[in-house]
């Protein structure tokens, strides 16, 4: 009589999944700051004349963030960022269709104050941009939208800066700072610039 041996497989063994480490309070308000809308814009479409410059744009960009727009010239760049503040408005013959929301809200609507918004949306050019004003207007812009409003006001301001003299005072002592304006360079203009018929504003 012959007996025979039955063999069990063994069973095969998984290995468990880890437990994911503890999220501290810190990492979980930093994802939520991370993961804040602050500024979006919502099928954008911006005109000049007739002409369109940008279409259909929606965008994102995250609190505290860096967010780089990259493209060759003439792409709308520009024109994209001074839709976030407005600066478009002073340009004739421009329409915007769309939406551009700063926290969650429209800078759009009529109830918006302009001045305000671009206190709190700044624009950095590559090269001097003036505002399609006079020269007096251009340096007393900044102080006119502050409340100073009256011409003698402003006069007496822009005379305060044009009498600074040229070099600047140290924080740390009283050396002045070598003058970069164009009256101090070596060109030919300079005794032109020193003539007392001249005005520097430096």
């Amino acid at each position: 009589m012959t007996t025979e041996t039955m063999t069990m497989p063994e069973p095969v063994k998984t290995a468990l999944p880890r437990p994911a480490p503890p999220v501290s309070a810190a990492e979980e308000r930093r994802s939520a700051e991370v993961s804040a809308i602050r500024v979006e814009t919502v099928h954008l479409d911006f005109f000049y004349g007739k002409s369109q410059a940008l279409f259909d744009v929606s965008f994102a960009v995250p609190e505290r963030s860096v967010t780089a727009l990259i493209g060759p010239s003439g792409c709308g760049k520009s024109t994209f960022l001074r839709c976030l503040n407005r600066m478009n408005d002073l340009i004739a013959d421009t329409r915007v269709q769309g939406e551009v929301l700063l926290d969650g809200e429209d800078i759009y609507a009529g109830s918006v104050d302009v001045v305000g918004l671009r206190r709190r949306v700044g624009l950095v050019f590559q090269k001097s941009n003036p505002f399609p004003k006079s020269i007096f207007e251009n340096v007393a812009y900044g102080v006119r939208i502050n409340g100073i409003g009256r011409h003698s006001e402003l006069s007496a301001s822009r005379e305060r800066s044009s009498a600074r003299p040229c070099g600047t005072k140290s924080r740390t002592g009283s050396a002045r700072l070598p003058c970069r304006c164009p009256a101090a360079s070596s060109s030919g203009s300079a005794s032109l610039a020193h003539s007392r018929s001249s005005r520097r504003y430096c």
